[in-house]
């Protein structure tokens, strides 16, 4: 059978205008394939498969109907906590707003790229008021105006665990409205983590300890670039502090010139070492007789 459907691709591609019978009998298998598909799907959401967490069914073309029996099978399900149902046909969403209202268990629902409008949005609205275990909604780009937005912000008011709501892609214009959810979620989610907190402190120790890390690396990151700046500036003849002309050197900079003093000197020739010597010594002995002079005119002042 697979090598026959592969040949019948084949020949569609050779001869783009088939009849119209062979069009019907391509939309019948699609359609049987799509069947096989969700049947075995809907049984397992119905066996309520303890290893079964989550339904991904975006872009498979689900409509109104298929949607239907996806709900019908959730009502006796208690371990599905996320579904995926974005980029499909679905136009009506209360036949799964309804079974969700009373489940504990789903926590995220993604209904974007669908065509829901308002009348969905209404359905959600209701889901937002009862449901006090979903904490993420998508449903953008669903044709919803400021009259929905509306009704999502008026059931934020009665719920505090929801802490994302997309909306984007939409008709809402109002901006009032849209600031008025993102402050409700904003304040779901703080009270969310202060929870979380009070329940597991652990977790704040954790954070506390991942920001002293964090603080000791960018302090340790700070030295490390400072001191490439001063090698970068001594491989560049940049003096790494410069001092004022008159400022007394610390005795670092005393140590580095004397060093450098005595290379030089160690560089000259042996006989202008001697005659260096020599004016040196010659300097101590005229600056003794000079003292010994000042002294002895000192004193012949003193008794005259």
């Amino acid at each position: 059978m697979i090598e026959e459907g592969v040949k019948l691709a084949t020949l569609s591609v050779v001869f783009p205008r088939a009849s119209s019978e062979n069009s019907l009998h391509w939309a019948k298998s699609a359609k049987m394939f799509f069947f096989n598909e969700l049947k075995p799907l809907l049984a397992r959401i119905s066996s309520n498969s303890a290893d079964f967490k989550s339904i991904q069914l975006s872009h498979k073309k689900i409509t109104d109907k298929s949607l239907s029996q996806i709900s019908d099978a959730l009502q006796t399900n208690t371990n599905i906590n996320e579904i995926w149902l974005t980029n499909n046909l679905i136009t009506e969403v209360g036949s799964l707003t309804a079974v969700l209202e009373s489940n504990c268990s789903v926590g995220e629902l993604y209904l974007g790229g669908n065509k829901v409008g308002d009348r969905g949005a209404s359905c959600i609205s209701a889901l937002i008021r009862r449901n006090s275990t979903i904490t993420d909604i998508g449903i953008e780009e669903n044709n919803i105006s400021d009259a929905g937005a509306r009704m999502l912000a008026d059931a934020l008011s009665h719920n505090s665990t929801l802490q994302t709501l997309k909306l984007n892609g939409n008709n809402i214009d109002s901006f009032d409205t849209m600031i008025l959810i993102n402050e409700k979620l904003k304040k779901n989610k703080d009270c969310a983590k202060k929870k979380l907190l009070e329940e597991h402190p652990e977790y704040g120790m954790q954070k506390i300890k991942k920001e002293k890390k964090k603080n000791r690396g960018s302090k340790s990151e700070k030295v490390k670039s400072d001191r490439k700046s001063d090698d970068a500036k001594t491989n560049a003849g940049i003096p790494k502090s410069e001092v004022p002309s008159g400022c007394a050197h610390d005795d670092a900079g005393i140590t580095n010139e004397m060093q450098s003093s005595k290379k030089s000197f160690d560089k000259v020739e042996p006989s202008q070492k001697i005659m260096t010597e020599n004016f040196k010594s010659g300097l101590k002995v005229g600056t003794k007789q000079n003292s010994a002079r000042g002294s002895t005119n000192n004193q012949e002042g003193t008794f005259c």
